[in-house]
């Protein structure tokens, strides 16, 4: 294994300033989750996301909003408030039978730029059919009253992106949503491929779609939660080709988020398992990050962590 020998720097990294697009907050003793959430996280506090903020060097950042809390925004606000003065914008998480306009409005003006929609919420995590039910919905109450925000969207079955692909082209995209999925979009680096594949990264179930979205401008891609995705921490070497492949399709889709605090891997738990508190992920966020950087030019890294996500969320 090649290990990275410059010296990881902020002022190396991000001359120009950096953006993480994709960060959570939990602070169950302000604000309590939702009972009938997934998982319940420990405490990871705005101060301790400073803290963290300024070890890497970031400048920027948009905070997502913890499935835990359901789709109750009211933390959402108050942490973009509390992180406002830190250039931090917001990604919601809604119910689009319940939301009003005004409500959408509102947030907006308190700095959110895009949702997230919660699979769990649809029992969709494995199901299709029930995915393209969720975005419809979604799409059906953010397209008209709030033109280009982001929507993410992320699960665990590349290989339905085949399927999901004439429904972007054909009804999210033109509602002038900007569609946004998490984590590489949960395609595999070597060390987690299955044997059929061989190893090689562009044999695996959706890895051609996804990049026909990526390439036509119709996906962004965080290239996010590496630990996810690869077996091959802190440096994940094996997500070479991954990253490789997504920015030849096109660098300005692609963005960077640390998934902090880094909770544990996506799955359905049972009802005992998801109240009782799960510890996060030990992760070295400087390391990925000089081997992330060894593999893009200046051009590619400045698109991915400043230009892209400006665009994105910064306005």
């Amino acid at each position: 294994m090649t290990i990275i020998s410059q010296p990881y720097t902020a002022s190396g990294l991000f001359p120009h300033g950096g953006w993480d697009v994709h960060h959570h907050i939990f602070e169950p003793a302000k604000f309590a989750y939702a009972p009938d959430r997934h998982l319940t996280p420990p405490p990871a506090t705005v101060q301790q996301f400073l803290d963290f903020k300024k070890k890497i060097g970031i400048t920027n950042s948009v905070l997502t909003h913890g499935l835990s809390y359901g789709s109750d925004c009211t933390s959402l606000k108050a942490f973009v408030r509390e992180l406002g003065e830190s250039g931090t914008k917001g990604v919601g998480v809604i119910d689009p039978d319940t939301i009003t306009a005004a409500e959408l409005h509102e947030m907006h003006s308190q700095g959110i730029r895009g949702i997230r929609v919660n699979l769990y919420k649809y029992q969709a995590m494995h199901d299709v059919q029930r995915q393209k039910q969720a975005l419809r919905e979604h799409t059906r109450v953010i397209g008209p009253h709030c033109p280009g925000w982001s929507m993410a969207f992320t699960h665990v079955h590349p290989e339905f992106w085949g399927e999901l692909a004439p429904m972007i082209q054909q009804e999210i995209v033109p509602a002038g949503v900007r569609l946004v999925t998490d984590h590489f979009a949960l395609l595999k680096a070597a060390s987690m491929l299955p044997a059929e594949c061989e190893g090689d990264v562009t044999r695996q179930p959706g890895f051609r779609e996804i990049m026909d979205l990526v390439r036509a401008g119709l996906l962004y891609v965080k290239l996010s939660a590496p630990y996810r995705v690869s077996l091959e921490g802190p440096w994940y070497m094996d997500l070479k080709p991954l990253v490789r492949a997504f920015l030849n399709a096109n660098p300005h889709q692609i963005l960077w988020g640390s998934d902090w605090p880094h909770t544990p891997h996506m799955k359905v738990r049972t009802r005992e398992e998801a109240l009782h508190e799960t510890p996060y992920l030990a992760v070295d966020d400087g390391e990925w990050l000089k081997s992330l950087r060894s593999w893009v030019s200046a051009e590619e890294w400045h698109a991915m962590m400043v230009s892209n996500p400006t665009r994105l969320y910064g306005w």
